[in-house]
């Protein structure tokens, strides 16, 4: 089965880039005639599945600098983070592990680090 996933969640509005400007974007966050889509909400540049009987998909976007959690099928389950240099915060991951469902290690390339993420769900 072939399908289409779109993460479909909205930049804060004070959002920060990165690095340069602040993407235009277009209506409801999507890319607008003269932004860049590959620096659109949600738009992935890297991700990664956990193993184990339930899965769920890691992706991480450069603006607003997210990491989403979403099922298999699509829906976001959430997601944290934003651009930035300290912690929790990212410079354009641009590769995601995910050994558990709580475990991701996120690899940037603004900020020449790695981090170790251990969520905590309610």
């Amino acid at each position: 089965m072939l399908s289409i996933i779109h993460i479909d969640v909205p930049a804060p509005a004070d959002a920060p880039a990165a690095i340069g400007n602040r993407p235009q974007l277009g209506p409801a966050g999507s890319a607008s005639s003269t932004g860049n889509a590959t620096m659109q909400p949600g738009a992935p540049w890297a991700l990664c599945i956990t193993p184990g009987p339930t899965q769920f998909l890691y992706v991480a976007d450069a603006f607003p600098g997210r990491i989403y959690k979403l099922s298999l099928d699509g829906k976001v389950l959430g997601w944290l983070g934003g651009a930035g240099r300290t912690l929790k915060k990212f410079g354009w991951i641009h590769a995601l592990a995910c050994p558990s469902e709580n475990e991701l290690y996120a690899a940037e390339l603004l900020n020449w680090r790695a981090q170790k993420l251990l969520l905590h769900p309610p």
